[in-house]
Parts: structure tokens; sequence; C-alpha cells
């Protein structure tokens, strides 16, 4: 699946949410060597639901985004933790609902992920 420029966006809002640390096996990825931890994704990117939905996703390295998307219970248990069950189930029911992919794919939209990652980039320098 191509990735598009609200893709890059979102993935480096994520990343710089999670401190560019992989949040299963808590590897950190220091500036220059950043290639290995991924923008992981619970519910797929083919989801327009969820595909820009920060509870959705969260950043893992190759490894251990491999070795979750292998396992789906242990991918599972894993979410909840990270995020709470109520969480979770909100995110169950919103990837459930349709998506305006027009609406995502808008120049507002764009805006309000760049919007993210520079609150999240504010956030990791205090």
């Amino acid at each position: 699946m191509k990735r598009s420029k609200w893709d890059k966006v979102f993935s480096d809002a994520i990343r710089t949410r999670d401190k560019w640390t992989c949040q299963r096996c808590l590897k950190y990825y220091p500036e220059g060597k950043r290639q290995g931890l991924h923008c992981s994704h619970f519910y797929g990117r083919a989801k327009y639901s969820t595909r820009f939905d920060f509870d959705n996703a969260e950043a893992l390295c190759y490894g251990c985004h491999q070795h979750l998307g292998s396992h789906p219970e242990k991918h599972r248990q894993h979410k909840i933790e990270k995020i709470g069950k109520k969480k979770f189930n909100n995110l169950m029911l919103r990837s459930n609902n349709r998506a305006n992919k027009k609406d995502l794919l808008s120049n507002w939209h764009y805006d309000y992920l760049k919007k993210e990652l520079n609150k999240y980039k504010i956030d990791c320098e205090d």
C-alpha cells in the first residue's frame, strides 16, 4: 500500500509521541538510526476509520512488529495493556464505522496531523 503525505506525518507523530522507543521491547532509536522503528497499526491502514486514529497506532521495532503481527491474540493483549480495555473497546467500535476517505485526505486533516506532530515534538523537548 502506497504511503501518502498523511501517512508520513501520522507515522512521524506516532513515533515522536512514543519518544522513538519501541512500545514492546523499549529499545530506543536515536536520531540517524530510526529506520528500524515502525508506526504499527492495530487495525490495518486499509481501514480508513482508524487509519489516522492515535489510539490505533504505536511505535514498534521491526522485530516486535513482526512478532505481534504473527500472533493476533498477543497483539490484542498488548494493545489492551497499552491503552486499557475501555479505549480498546471504543477503538474496536470505531474500526467498524465507515470513514469518508475524502475528509481524511483533505488539507484540513493534513494540517491537523502536522499540528499533532508539532505538539508531540514540543512535549519531547520538555
